[in-house]
């Protein structure tokens, strides 16, 4: 019997105003502290539902799927700017973060990226792995992404986006 997925995601593309008011204040902190203009930029939500352990012993102690994660659901929000991705996660116990990364210096790989392959875990199929972000190596970072078509829709926004700022001779 296949593993049961840690998440059940839902991916659809939204406008910032559609945002709560906690996740749109911290991404225009964020972006306002890095010149960072929101006015021309496609945004996509990822709904994450961390479900009810499925093994008899888990639901007995009333664990999750994930029982890493502190929360039972979270969002994730991918902002895509003309020269930077943008990644929001809100939760309501690990409060509201925001990452950015220039595109010039992203890469994206699809899936769970390395991290994720060498985890003996059920790997999760629908999502990448924007890695680039500053430290002493370049850090990594998963966004999960549901079945929908808008999912596929930010897949292939934020490669293009990535390719054309790498290569802006193309």
């Amino acid at each position: 019997m296949p593993a049961m997925p840690k998440y059940v995601r839902h991916t659809r593309a939204v406008q910032l105003d559609e945002l709560p008011g906690r996740v749109r204040d911290k991404l225009a902190e964020h972006a306002e502290s890095r010149q960072i203009d929101l006015g021309n930029v496609r945004a996509w939500l990822t709904h994450s539902e961390n479900p009810p352990a499925s093994s008899g012993f888990g639901k007995l102690l009333k664990r999750r799927a994930n029982p890493a994660d502190p929360d039972e659901e979270h969002r994730t929000i991918v902002v895509l700017h003309p020269t930077q991705v943008l990644v929001v996660i809100d939760g309501a116990k690990r409060g509201t973060s925001v990452l950015s990364l220039p595109l010039a210096q992203a890469s994206l790989a699809p899936g769970p990226g390395l991290a994720g392959k060498l985890n003996a875990e059920a790997v999760e199929s629908t999502g990448f792995t924007l890695t680039g972000f500053p430290g002493e190596q370049p850090g990594s970072f998963y966004v999960g992404l549901g079945p929908e078509s808008d999912a596929q829709e930010c897949i292939s926004a934020v490669r293009s986006a990535i390719t054309a700022a790498r290569n802006p001779s193309l």
